[in-house]
């Protein structure tokens, strides 16, 4: 092999190498996207627990003061 057979392969294995790498990270930022939506979705959840123990422990609490 010469140096300018040599030096097409590997200009050939850095472009599918290249091409392969951008396929891999738009994959990656599409999984991290679904994450993201998803742990917003289990934060939104859990404040509306949060919030709805918290009213439900005031209430309790008025309720045993008045009586």
């Amino acid at each position: 092999m010469d140096q300018q057979s040599k030096l097409e392969e590997l200009e050939i294995k850095t472009e599918s190498h290249i091409v392969q790498c951008e396929e891999r990270w738009k994959t990656n930022f599409n999984r991290l996207d679904d994450i993201d939506f998803a742990l917003r979705r289990i934060e939104a959840r859990t404040m509306a627990v949060g919030g709805g123990l918290i009213v439900f422990l005031a209430g309790l609490i008025v309720t045993l003061l008045v009586e």
